[in-house]
């Protein structure tokens, strides 16, 4: 009798159905791991107005099986609804947010854990240092009046809460400009991120540089805020910043949004559309990236920019492109490579067009940058 329901319900779908056919189907769908089936009946029952917390329970983790993390945390968010203090739901979410690279959203929830459960997952609310970062950036030109430059970073992660956590950075950079100008720039980034809800996050940042450029120096500081909010697939966000160098002011306004594709590759699309205001002069940046999962530890992003990017920041106002010849053009991709659970390395190579304001004569630079995280 039970098959000739399931047959009926999974491969025609077509007469009503009622509560306890559904959770007999998918009861035995999840004991014996039909993964396929149980997801099939259990959307034709939520079609027909048939929807609790064991049904979105038992779809969510069909599709965390199938290691379709983003569906999976949709039904997972659908259970929470009907029941707010489920512990295994929780539980769940935790681990979606980590399988989608959204650790903030992970946080939120293991926040809600029990305490032994949150000390059998190993997870803290504090840790001094939870990540250390390093990047090496050498980057060559066609320039006869510019040596090839090159770029230092380290980075340190801390944890102050589960819904807090602070970033700082430190960098240097250094070039010589007609073979008699040396020009070094040591820098200081700190950025502190808070999880409004388990989709919004507040973030705020200062960058403080200051250029040597010969002898003289030239001061930059920079305040930097945004709001984002993650819905399952879709981010959305807004930031602004101001920075203050070289007895000048440029506000930047952005609107970010990105989406990412069902699939086992998880291609996804980010937009980015900036308005800069420099001394009175507006000028409109754009960037356009593109990514996905190459293989299981490899993962693949490239990148195009256009517009103007004198005194531009990117990613959290972490780069800050004060460089003397300002990029006009720029494109490039990175690979990253998950070597194990805590060691991320990356690939990055970029292609510059830039422009000397003197005389407005263009030339090329080329990037090559490596790095690695180290989360322990």
């Amino acid at each position: 009798m039970i098959a000739f329901f399931f047959v009926s319900i999974a491969g025609k779908a077509q007469k009503p159905i009622d509560y306890l056919t559904v959770d007999s189907l998918t009861y035995q769908c999840y004991l014996s791991g039909d993964w396929n089936k149980l997801i099939s009946v259990g959307s034709e029952a939520i079609e027909q107005n048939i929807d609790y917390k064991k049904l979105r329970q038992r779809i969510g983790y069909a599709y965390f099986v199938k290691a379709d993390f983003y569906n999976a945390q949709q039904n997972y968010e659908k259970a929470l609804a009907f029941d707010e203090g489920d512990v295994d739901t929780r539980a769940y979410l935790y681990y979606c947010g980590l399988n989608t690279g959204n650790l903030s959203f992970a946080r939120f929830h293991a926040a809600m854990l029990p305490t032994t459960l949150q000390q059998s997952l190993k997870i803290k609310p504090f840790s001094l240092v939870d990540a250390i970062d390093f990047e090496y950036n050498y980057k060559s030109n066609n320039s006869g009046t510019r040596s090839n430059p090159t770029y230092t970073r380290l980075g340190i992660n801390t944890l102050l809460d589960y819904r807090l956590s602070l970033y700082q950075s430190v960098s240097y950079y250094n070039q010589t400009f007609n073979a008699d100008t040396i020009v070094k720039q040591p820098e200081y980034y700190a950025l502190l991120n808070w999880s409004l809800t388990s989709h919004t996050s507040i973030n705020v940042a200062y960058h403080y540089l200051t250029t040597n450029k010969g002898g003289i120096i030239l001061p930059g500081n920079m305040i930097y805020g945004a709001l984002s909010t993650k819905l399952n697939r879709f981010h959305l966000g807004v930031n602004g910043s101001t920075l203050s160098y070289n007895s000048s002011n440029t506000v930047q306004l952005g609107l970010l949004a990105g989406v990412t594709f069902e699939g086992k590759s998880n291609v996804y699309l980010n937009s980015s559309l900036y308005e800069l205001t420099e001394n009175k002069v507006n000028r409109t940046v754009f960037s356009q990236s593109i990514g996905g999962k190459l293989a299981n530890t490899l993962w693949a992003d490239a990148n195009v920019t256009l517009g103007n990017l004198n005194n531009y920041s990117d990613c959290n106002a972490l780069y800050v492109y004060n460089a003397l010849d300002p990029t006009t053009f720029r494109t490039g991709f990175t690979l990253f490579w998950y070597l194990s659970k805590n060691i991320t390395i990356t690939a990055n190579y970029t292609y510059d067009t830039k422009q000397i304001n003197i005389n407005n004569n263009k030339y090329t630079q080329q990037s090559f940058l490596g790095g690695i995280k180290w989360k322990l």
